[in-house]
C-alpha cells in the first residue's frame, strides 16, 4: 500500500467519497459560496487536498540519511511526542518505523524543533516547530515552487480602526462593540493529497517511529497562501450576509488575519446579535465543526485586544504592546550572526509596529535590504555589521523607549501617499514629523511614561 495507500484507508477516503477531511463540505460550498472567487480551488481542496507545485517534474526525492531533530526536540521529547500523537488520534497523520518509512524514495523528514512558550520549560510545554527549510537546497520549501502559491495577504490591521471611526461618524451617539474570535487549530483542517503527503514526515525524538503529516503543516512555505483560500472563504460568508438598520440593509463586517477575527458593529436593534450568529455559521460552513471553539470566542466588548494590539473604541484609540516587540529586537542585538529565519522574524514583527507608527517606516527600509540580500544570495544569515546593530539600536532606543498609549484612530482615516517623506526632530518630551509635503505634523508627547499622538493638518486643525 505504500504512504499514500495507508493514508488513504487511515482517512477513509474511498471511490464514492475521496474526501481526506470528512468536515470539509464541497457540496455546501457551491450552495452557499457560489460567488467566492476561490471556489474551484476551495473545493478542489475538499475534495482531495492540497496539490502541491514542485519545482522539477521529475520525481520527489527525500534526503538522506534522514537529518536529525533539534536539541531542543531532545530536551522537550515528552510535550513533542504528545502532539504528534495527539494528530495521529485525530486521523491526521499516520506513524510507522523509519525503516518502513524511508524504504520509499519520496519519504522526507524534516528535523522537529520546540521553541519555549512564555517563561515554561521545554520539558514540560512548548510550540512544535517542523523545519520545512532545512537542509538547504533540498528542503521541502527549497523544491516548492512559490510562484503558484495563491495570494497570502490579508487585511491591514488599520482597517479595524477605520471602520471604528467610520461608525462613530455614521451612528453619533451609539455605542460600537466588537467581538474577537480564532479558528482552533487553523492549519490542521487543511488536508495535503495523499499522493503528497510522503513530503511532510518527520521523527519522534528518542526513537525510531516516523510520522507523515496529512496536513498542510505550518512551517511549508505554501501553507499560508494555502490557508489563505479557506479563511477567505469564511471572510466571503461573513461580507455577503446583512440585516437591516434603519429600514435598509447593511452588511455586515469582519476583519480577517490567518485564524484571527474581528467584527465590529454599532449596537442599533439585533444587529449585534446577528452578526455574531453570521460569524459562527462562517467558520462551521468552512471548516466544520472542529474549526468552531467556544473558548476562541471572546463576548462583545468596548475594550479588545486584537493583532497584538489593544483598541480602546470609546476613547477612539489604539496602544500597542511593545513588550515582545522589544525582546526579539534585544536579543538580536546580542547575536554576532543573524540567522535568515531571525531577520524574517525582526522585519515582520517590526512591520506590525510601522502599521501603526507610519513615521518609522524609513527605518525599516535598511532591514529589509539585508533581508532581501541574504535571501538572494542563497545565505544561511549574516554577520552583525555596525550598519544593521545602529538600525536595530535605533528600534530599541528611540521607538521601544516610547510606549506608544493612546494613539488616536483618526490616524489611519487616510493614508498618505508613499512619495511623503519626513523630517523628525526630537528631545525628552516630544516627537514632531513634518511632512515633505506639507499636509500634516504627526507629534507625539510624553506623558506619565506614555506617548499621546495629535496631528496637525495643514488647514490649522488637529486630531488627538
Amino acid at each position: 500500500m505504500g504512504i499514500e495507500g495507508t493514508l488513504r484507508v487511515f482517512r477513509g477516503q474511498t471511490s464514492r467519497d475521496d474526501r481526506p477531511n470528512k468536515a470539509l463540505r464541497p457540496r455546501l460550498f457551491r450552495q452557499h459560496l457560489a460567488s467566492n472567487e476561490e471556489l474551484e480551488l476551495l473545493c478542489s481542496i475538499a475534495e482531495h487536498g492540497v496539490v502541491p507545485h514542485w519545482r522539477h517534474s521529475v520525481a520527489r526525492a527525500g534526503v538522506r540519511p534522514v537529518p536529525h531533530n533539534y536539541p531542543s526536540a531532545i530536551t522537550g521529547a515528552t510535550v513533542v511526542t504528545h502532539r504528534l500523537l495527539k494528530d495521529y488520534y485525530a486521523g491526521r497523520c499516520i506513524i510507522a518505523t523509519m525503516a518502513a518509512l524511508t524504504a520509499e524514495p519520496g519519504f522526507h523528514s524534516s528535523a522537529f524543533a520546540l521553541v519555549p512558550k512564555k517563561v515554561v520549560p521545554l520539558s514540560e510545554d512548548g510550540r512544535i516547530i517542523h523545519d520545512l527549510s532545512a537542509p538547504q537546497g533540498l528542503s521541502v520549501n527549497d523544491i516548492t515552487d512559490t510562484s503558484l502559491t495563491p495570494d497570502a495577504r490579508w487585511d491591514q490591521f488599520s482597517c479595524i480602526a477605520i471602520r471604528i471611526v467610520e461608525l462613530r461618524t455614521r451612528y453619533p451617539g451609539c455605542r460600537i462593540y466588537a467581538l474577537v474570535a480564532d479558528i482552533a487549530e487553523a492549519f490542521h483542517h487543511v488536508p495535503v493529497h495523499a499522493h503528497h503527503s510522503s513530503a511532510f514526515g518527520g521523527t519522534f525524538p528518542r526513537s525510531h517511529i516516523g510520522i507523515v503529516s496529512g496536513m498542510a503543516v505550518f512551517g511549508w512555505t505554501a501553507s499560508p497562501g494555502i490557508f489563505a483560500i479557506m479563511g477567505k472563504a469564511t471572510r466571503h460568508y461573513q461580507r455577503t450576509g446583512a440585516s437591516y438598520v434603519s429600514g435598509y440593509p447593511e452588511p455586515f463586517w469582519v476583519f480577517h488575519w490567518v485564524d484571527d477575527i474581528v467584527i465590529i458593529e454599532a449596537d442599533i436593534g439585533d444587529r449585534l446579535l446577528q452578526a455574531e450568529r453570521r460569524l459562527r455559521n462562517a467558520v462551521k460552513l468552512v471548516f466544520g465543526s472542529d474549526g468552531w471553539h467556544e473558548g476562541k470566542f471572546n463576548t462583545w466588548s468596548e475594550q479588545v485586544h486584537a493583532v497584538g494590539i489593544d483598541w480602546n473604541i470609546p476613547e477612539g484609540t489604539v496602544t500597542i504592546p511593545q513588550r515582545r516587540t522589544k525582546k526579539v529586537v534585544s536579543e538580536t542585538l546580542a547575536m554576532t550572526f543573524v540567522s535568515q529565519k531571525r531577520l524574517d522574524s525582526i522585519v515582520g514583527v517590526l512591520r506590525h509596529v510601522i502599521t501603526f507608527i507610519p513615521i518609522a517606516k524609513p527605518f525599516i527600509q535598511r532591514l529589509v535590504a539585508v533581508q532581501l540580500n541574504t535571501k538572494r544570495s542563497g545565505r544561511t544569515g549574516t554577520p552583525m555589521t555596525t550598519e544593521l546593530k545602529a538600525d536595530l539600536e535605533w528600534w530599541r532606543d528611540f521607538v521601544f523607549e516610547n510606549h506608544f498609549a493612546g494613539v488616536p484612530m483618526t490616524m489611519f482615516d487616510t493614508e498618505l501617499p508613499e512619495v511623503d517623506g519626513w523630517a523628525i526632530f526630537h528631545n525628552n518630551t516630544n516627537i514632531v514629523v513634518f511632512g515633505v509635503t506639507p499636509r500634516r505634523v504627526q507629534t507625539f508627547s510624553r506623558k506619565n511614561g506614555a506617548t499621546f499622538g495629535y496631528t496637525y493638518k495643514a488647514d490649522g486643525s488637529s486630531d488627538s
